[in-house]
């Protein structure tokens, strides 16, 4: 406060300024020769202000803002309102003494004969106070008031402390008066002690007298003050020097002159904290911070009668004795006050530099040993009372043996306080081995993500067991499972400890805490406890007996008393151990340790299971050390990373290095399992998209956050549980499985939070203990009505602040880091998760040198804080054997002197003191959260400022994909000058490319195919002439393209377009935070990345909800700015919605977002079908024109209107397809025709012949055959004189890849195959994700398979077990067993991405569905069954879904075999719901060819089962025709085994084909096999035999009539 920036050199010497600014006058100008401690008389006037409306304040900003802005909008408030209170002080000369939250106390120091005077001038100051502050109101409607006591007299300044911290209290019975003068006073009011008014000028002041008081209340002051300020504040630290003081100087202190001898007396009264940022030389506006702290209020009552000499002893020994305590546990004393006739010392724990993850457990022991201290140094000079917050021992975390319940009682100020519990801070001695896992394996509650972990424990089981039984040591003896806090290390451990019981071997498993580590053989003891069975014995006698019992060698016997120590037990001291000396006994000890414990191993198997690892203390360690090395053990451990600079003890990196020690990483866990993960903690079988993604971007893969997280949203109803009806059947479930196969299961409640619910219950009835946990339900065959969750109303994710438990593990680990570095990650958490060093120098303080920075940046590295952004991001994390801490200075960035970026080999990120990585990320992105939250308002707001700045030039897209935006013509349809790069900054900003050269990108496996692998072309036609050309326009491209230049839009959309929106929200500029919405939203879908780009528009459409009701658009937005978002913005919004919602197999959701898009942008469909087919008319006619009109270029503006257009009309012509009603074929062919020209309004060639492209495709959707072949050789023509640029080779990819998929639905395979090849070798080119024999199939899976791993993208993964279920039933070999595609659809059920793809899910129900019919599982069959008939009324009629539908056809025939074979009473019901499945497929995919011998060959099985055999072969013969004509030879192979079977000898039954199931051989058995070989593994369809039709003679099923017409026509 009034501290001032010196000059260059000169600024270094004004540190004594800063520290200063810090301590009150009464200390700064006191005496420095005095010995501590000391009391000094003086006389002066004290003014104690209170501001009421505190707590109502806080209150309302807590419900009115989130993610911290209440608390930033709260502390800002009262810093406006307190600062100007304080002004007004100072101005008056008075002296700041304490801050006490809302009030405040000031002094003035005078002499005896000038109180009078003073008085005076106080109560003018305090009147001034009143009327320009007594009412302040704020904008979440409460007021702020203030209330002023004033007294005066005989004060004493108590000087106490050591050498290290030092403290001033002033005591007196002014200072007693002055709080019970505030105590008196109402809001607004000023009340004069009544020794204070009986020194004052009685005649100068008017007052109202307090009935039954002799304090007075002041009404007005009747003459000026006479008293001087200007000389008083001149008479003030005349011993000093200063500087010259000017007026605007605040304070006189603020202008001291360097003064070694009093800046060392001064740090001694500032907390460590803050000199540590003083000393390092951060501003001084940059020291304030946010962050949840643990207060503990220590008040020492004096008995009455002490002198001022008294006092001041007592003080200075408890002050010394409590400071220790509490620096001990890492807390802070920071105030030491006088209140209500006691002394209190207010302490802080998880200030910065301090916080620890177990603060509040810190918080206690101190309490406790202050407690201890007190009661045996100061109690017989005063009382001591301890207070702490009653949620310390909520958020302590320590186990139950740690507290002792004590009886029920009232407490003051407490409604209802529940259990009360004693503190006992250690553990009680009186057993030994009590500590017991606190997290135990549930029954039904699965394990979920850590598959690989739990595999190496089994597989080092087994050999353990293996090597045991043979006799050698040739095994891993020791897995350490490594990760930080909320990894799922303690589940892990439970999880082995169940299996391993499980399968009958003995595990003695316990958990350490962090008090054990400072217990020398503790762990020992536990561990020897345990394995004598001795640990629930409650007596010394009692676990003699069982020590007897268990230990039987005669010579171990000898010496018992050996034990004595370890296990608490009282065994006669033999005569040897007696003589002994005490070094010469421990050896002894520890040899006989070792002996008995080898001799338990040796006499039975044993698993050893140790949890917080890292806590086992240094002797027990090297015990285990030595017993790992002699011993036949297994042992298992947990612990935590070291990132100190002490390290783990000698002996632990002994067993971490060991040779046969196994050391795994834990990695975070995967999207789709948090999101399974989320459905087991809430119980339910599935969550809303909005809160995957929320738990997705903010738990980061970490299993307890995303608990935490759930926990807050819960208990902030911002999502709901609810029971619901399952999913609808169909109509014909009833009839089709006329047996119940359903029956309801109750599974147990978690104990997820139930421990938390007992800890919580002193603050009444949680809201916890109504939320339990089930079992993931999802397949669960035995539920009636599961749960599932649901977003809550009004509810905002992108408001939810972190969990203060969260936020204090983050703050732990920011406080370990010195203040330079902790100032490093404040102002990368403001850039944002991925960091660009350059970007992070142009924003730090210009402080910052380059070598310090380095070694901040070498030091954030160590600790696990940064990492390099262009380190490779894996699907799964490769499990490996390390021994060297995390957070090495890895580097993945390609340097200048690399070229080939695709080279994943790291470097240093630091060599000889220069820094070289040029991209960072965070290793956790809950450090940057919090870390970012620790900015105040306008700080953020600044340095937001400068990253927008910085970015503004490089928000585009890459260099190889055109630089321009991701929404074409986005600024040239809202104004170039609201997107504008100030002139300026063009200098300063790096090349967008150096942002992300070196990171890595999207490869393929290496073995890839080959063009012509599948038939050689030979130039005997058009087609193969085209073929031909487009494989010399790839190998031309090839050679003369620059093959080190690769897309790089995803970093740019990571570390550019990403940020931009979070800086341009951070500044409040609302139209740019809109733009970069929209970019993002844009960039994300086109990466695929649909979640992603759902999340920013939706934060885009929480911004116009706002803007429409009249409110600021965000948090920081101005709300007196008036912003309007034009319509071309909003079309986008719709638009994009529309394609991710398309994307995802939301078709009718999709049409609704095209539709309101092409309103907005003037292209409108119409819904009438007369208006339709007129408004057709009119196109058709427009377009007839317009081939014959030359258009002029329409303007950027136009352009990028008309682009929107092309985008929804193509969008809408396909869901028309889809629907292949009338009507909507109508719409498809008005949508196709507006495209057309809207495509010749752009005077674009590119958009034309795009438009021509999709023209193609509905042609062949629509039965247009003639048509489609004329422009499929018009395209051909066109795209071969395309340019040879990156443009064109686009366009020519889109053109293969629609061609090929035309071919396919026109059933010619083989030339769809050749079109698709080379569509795939064209994507690699243009850098897109890529789209016959077994072999070429295989590699295609190979290759999807590998970009489902590599890119996260679930719904790969899903298409890819797709085909695996195709090989499975259609090939007779297994690509991958069927267990594993099982569990994918399991885990499935959590995956919003995977459920939203109707067509995926289509596709993997049937699969199932007909694999259990096949199996004649009919109660399975019957729930995929079901699932299916729910997803086809959902999918679209689209090439995705048709695969799925004709599984569901076959399962469906099958099931008509079911009704036949089990004389169902329903037998021509079912066969005429199967005709209706025919002819509704015929309807939806009628120009779809591909799979036409597939339904004609299950038509015909279905009239063989029917009993029209002859029409059956009629329709077979057909279908062998169309497969001839197509060259699909795997399906005529399979009809003609079907018509052996049906019409010849052979025959295989359900039975056979189940055992052929079991030994289908795999791919790599079947490339060798021959094709006829693999028949016997391919299913046949069974038909129903004579003695069933027998039995069902009465019925009559008659065929279709057009199919009866195709065996007359064979006739």
């Amino acid at each position: 406060m009034g501290w001032i920036k010196g000059e260059g050199e000169i600024e270094a010497s004004y540190k004594i300024s800063k520290i200063a600014a810090h301590v009150p006058d009464l200390v700064v100008y006191s005496t420095l020769t005095n010995d501590i401690p000391y009391a000094e008389n003086f006389h002066g006037v004290l003014l104690f202000a209170d501001v009421s409306g505190f707590t109502n304040l806080t209150e309302k900003f807590c419900l009115s803002c989130k993610k911290g802005y209440g608390a930033d909008e709260l502390t800002r408030t009262l810093n406006s309102y307190i600062g100007e209170i304080v002004s007004h002080i100072l101005d008056n000369g008075g002296d700041i003494l304490n801050y006490a939250g809302d009030a405040i106390l000031a002094l003035w120091t005078v002499e005896r004969v000038q109180l009078s005077e003073v008085i005076s001038l106080v109560v003018k100051c305090s009147l001034n106070i009143q009327d320009q502050c007594g009412v302040r109101e704020t904008g979440v409607g409460c007021q702020l008031k203030v209330k002023i006591g004033i007294s005066a007299g005989k004060l004493s300044k108590v000087i106490v402390g050591d050498e290290i911290s030092q403290y001033f209290v002033v005591i007196g019975r002014a200072v007693d008066e002055v709080r019970l003068a505030e105590g008196l006073a109402v809001a607004s009011t000023i009340i004069l002690s009544p020794n204070a008014w009986e020194l004052c000028e009685r005649d100068n002041i008017a007052i109202d007298p307090i009935e039954n008081e002799r304090a007075v209340k002041v009404r007005y002051i009747k003459r000026e003050p006479s008293f001087s300020v200007e000389k008083y504040q001149d008479s003030i630290g005349t011993s000093v020097e200063h500087e010259k003081v000017t007026r605007d100087c605040v304070r006189k202190a603020s202008r001291l002159m360097p003064n070694a001898q009093l800046e060392k007396t001064l740090r001694k009264y500032v907390m460590k904290t803050v000199l540590q940022k003083i000393d390092d030389d951060q501003p001084l506006e940059y020291l304030s911070e946010m962050r949840p702290a643990t207060i503990v209020f220590v008040n020492m009552q004096f008995k009455g009668g002490e002198s001022d000499q008294d006092q001041c002893m007592t003080i200075h020994h408890a002050a010394i004795g409590i400071g220790q305590q509490i620096v001990k546990h890492h807390g802070r004393v920071n105030k030491v006050f006088m209140f209500d006739k006691g002394c209190t010392f207010l302490c802080l724990f998880g200030l910065p530099g301090d916080k620890r993850e177990d603060e509040s457990a810190h918080a206690l022991q101190a309490a406790y040993g202050v407690h201890d201290l007190c009661q045996k140094e100061i109690r017989p000079h005063a009382f001591t009372f301890i207070k702490l917050q009653i949620e310390t021992c909520y958020y302590s975390k320590l186990p139950a043996f740690y507290f002792n319940e004590l009886p029920k009682k009232a407490m003051k100020g407490v409604k209802n306080p529940g259990v009360l519990y004693q503190f006992m801070a250690n553990k009680h001695q009186i057993t030994v081995g009590k500590a017991p896992m606190s997290v135990e394996r549930e029954e039904g509650y699965p394990l979920l993500g850590r598959e690989k972990e739990i595999e190496v424990y089994s597989s080092m089981l087994k050999g353990f067991l293996e090597a045991r039984a043979v006799g050698h040591k040739n095994y891993n003896n020791v897995l350490i499972y490594e990760g930080p806090i909320g990894y799922g290390k303690s589940r892990l451990l439970a999880e082995v400890v169940y299996r391993t019981a499980k399968d009958g071997v003995r595990v003695i498993s316990f958990e350490l805490a962090k008090t054990d580590i400072k217990q020398s053989n503790y762990a020992l003891q536990t561990l020897l406890a345990i394995v004598m069975s001795v640990q629930n014995c409650k007596s010394y006698t009692e676990r003699e007996r069982v020590l007897l019992s268990k230990i039987l060698d005669p010579k171990m016997k000898q010496n018992l008393c050996l034990l004595n120590d370890i296990l608490l037990v009282k065994f006669p001291v033999s005569k040897d151990v007696s003589l002994m000396d005490s070094q010469t006994k421990n050896k002894k000890m520890r040899n006989y340790f070792l002996e008995l414990f080898c001799k338990f191993a040796e006499d039975e198997p044993c698993v050893y299971v140790l949890d917080q690892a890292h806590f086992v203390d240094r002797a027990s360690l090297a015990f285990l050390l030595e017993a790992c090395e002699r011993a036949s053990v297994l042992v298992c451990m947990a612990l935590l990373p070291h990132t100190s600079q002490s390290g783990p003890f000698p002996e632990l990196i002994r067993i971490i290095k060991d040779p046969r020690t196994l050391y795994l990483n834990l990695p975070g866990l995967e999207p789709p399992v948090i999101a399974q993960l989320a459905c087991q903690i809430l119980g339910v079988v599935r969550i809303p998209s909005e809160v995957e993604l929320f738990l997705v971007e903010r738990s980061h893969g970490v299993p307890y956050y995303c608990e935490e997280l759930l926990k807050s949203l819960y208990l902030g109803n911002l999502i709901v549980i609810e029971e619901v009806e399952g999913e609808d059947e169909a109509k014909d479930i009833d009839i089709l499985f006329p047996e119940p196969t359903l029956v309801v299961h109750c599974s147990k409640p978690s104990q997820v939070w139930q421990e938390e619910d007992a800890r919580a219950g002193a603050l009444g009835p949680s809201k916890a203990s109504m939320l339990k946990s089930r079992k993931i339900t999802a397949l669960d065959y035995f539920v009636d009505r599961p749960l599932v969750c649901f977003v809550g109303e009004a509810a905002k994710f992108h408001e939810v602040p972190i969990p203060l438990t969260l936020k204090g593990m983050a703050l732990a680990h920011l406080d370990h880091l010195q203040p330079a570095d902790q100032m490093v990650v404040k102002c990368a958490a403001i850039i944002g998760q991925t960091i660009t060093t350059q970007m992070l120098i142009n924003i730090l303080p210009e402080s910052e040198n380059p070598d310090k920075l380095n070694l901040s940046l070498t030091s954030l590295f160590k600790s696990g804080t940064f990492e390099c952004g262009s380190k490779p991001k894996q699907f799964t994390q490769q499990l490996t054997k390390e021994s060297e801490c995390w957070g090495a200075l890895n580097c993945y960035c390609v340097q200048d002197s690399q070229e080939d970026v695709r080279e994943e080999v790291s470097g240093k990120a630091s060599v000889d003191g220069v820094w070289r990585c040029r991209v960072m990320r965070f290793c956790t992105a809950l450090v940057k959260e919090t870390a970012y939250e620790l900015w105040l308002k306008e700080q953020k707001r600044e340095i937001h400022q400068k990253c927008a700045s910085y970015l503004l030039k490089q928000a585009h897209r890459c260099r190889d994909c055109g630089i321009g935006e991701f929404i074409f013509g986005h600024k040239a349809a809202i104004g170039n000058n609201l997107i504008e790069i100030h002139p300026s900054l063009l200098n300063i900003q790096e090349s967008g490319e150096a942002l992300f050269l070196g990171q890595s990108t999207l490869g393929l496996p290496k073995e890839t195919i080959q063009l012509n692998q599948v038939s050689p072309l030979h130039p005997n036609s058009e087609e193969d002439e085209f073929l031909l050309k487009l494989d010399s326009m790839v190998n031309e491209y090839n050679t003369t393209v620059d093959r080190t230049r690769k897309c790089r839009c995803a970093q740019v959309t990571e570390c550019v377009l990403c940020p931009m929106v979070r800086h341009c929200t951070g500044v409040g500029d609302v139209p740019k935070t809109f733009y970069y919405l929209l970019e993002s939203a844009a960039a994300s879908a086109y990466l695929s990345n649909n979640l992603k780009a759902l999340s920013y528009l939706n934060e885009a459409k929480i911004i116009l909800d706002n803007l429409k009701v009249g409110k600021p658009a965000f948090e920081t937005a101005d709300p007196k700015v008036k912003v309007k978002i034009n319509k071309f913005e909003r079309a986008c919004i719709f638009r994009l919605r529309g394609e991710v919602l398309y994307n995802t197999g939301q078709i009718e959701e999709a049409e609704s977002m095209f539709s309101s898009a092409l309103r907005l942008l003037n292209r409108r469909l119409p819904t009438n079908r007369v208006a339709m087919s007129l408004k057709y008319v009119c196109e058709k006619m427009k377009s007839l024109c317009y081939r014959s009109k030359n258009f002029d270029n329409p303007g950027e503006k136009k352009l990028a209107f008309l682009h929107e257009q092309i985008c929804c009309l193509s969008y809408m012509w396909q869901i028309g397809c889809m629907r292949r009603a009338p009507k909507n074929m109508l719409t498809a062919s008005l949508a196709i025709t507006m495209e057309m020209n809207s495509a010749q309004k752009c005077a674009e060639e590119n958009k034309i012949i795009f438009s021509c492209i999709d023209y193609l495709q509905y042609c062949q959707l629509s039965g247009l055959d003639d048509r489609c072949k004329i422009y499929e050789r018009m395209l051909c023509g066109a795209c071969v004189e395309l340019p040879d640029c990156i443009e064109g080779l686009i366009l020519t990819s889109y053109f293969i890849r629609s061609l090929s998929i035309v071919k396919l639905c026109s059933g010619a395979l083989n030339d769809s195959i050749q079109y698709g090849l080379r569509a795939e070798q064209i994507s690699k080119l243009t850098n897109r994700r890529g789209l016959d024999m077994y072999e070429e199939c295989v590699q295609l899976m190979q290759s999807l398979e590998y970009l489902g791993n590599r890119t996260r993208i679930s719904t790969a993964k899903g298409w890819f077990y797709a085909g695996c279920f195709d090989f499975l039933l259609y090939s007779g070999f297994a690509f991958r067993p069927f267990e594993e595609c099982y569990t994918f659809v399991e885990e499935s059920q959590s995956d919003p991405n995977l459920v939203a793809d109707k067509s995926l899910m289509m596709n993997l129900y049937s699969a199932l569905a007909l694999w259990y019919a096949r199996l004649c599982e009919w109660e399975k069959t019957c729930f995929f069954y079901t699932k299916a008939c729910g997803v086809t009324r959902q999918a679209p009629s689209s090439i995705h879904s048709i695969n799925g539908v004709v599984m569901f056809l076959e399962c469906h025939v099958l099931l008509f075999r079911k009704a036949l074979v089990e004389h169902n009473q329903h037998i021509k019901a079912i066969y005429q719901s199967t005709q209706k499945h025919f002819t509704e497929f015929n309807r939806k995919y009628s120009t779809n060819k591909m799979y036409a011998p597939r339904v004609l060959h299950l038509r015909a099985y279905m009239y063989v089962l029917a009993g029209h055999e002859a029409l059956a072969n009629a329709i077979l013969n057909k279908a062998i025709m169309l497969c001839q004509q197509h060259g699909n030879k795997l399906e005529e192979s399979w009809i003609t085994q079907n018509q052996i079977s049906w019409f010849g000898v052979f025959r295989q039954s359900t039975s056979d084909w189940f055992a052929s199931t079991l030994t289908m051989p795999s791919w790599e058995e079947a490339r060798g096999m021959d094709p006829e070989e693999l028949a016997h593994t391919r299913y046949t369809l069974v038909g129903v035999g004579s003695e069933i039709w027998a039995d069902n003679s009465s019925l009559h099923l008659a065929p279709k009539a057009e199919d009866t017409q195709l065996l007359k026509g064979q006739g």
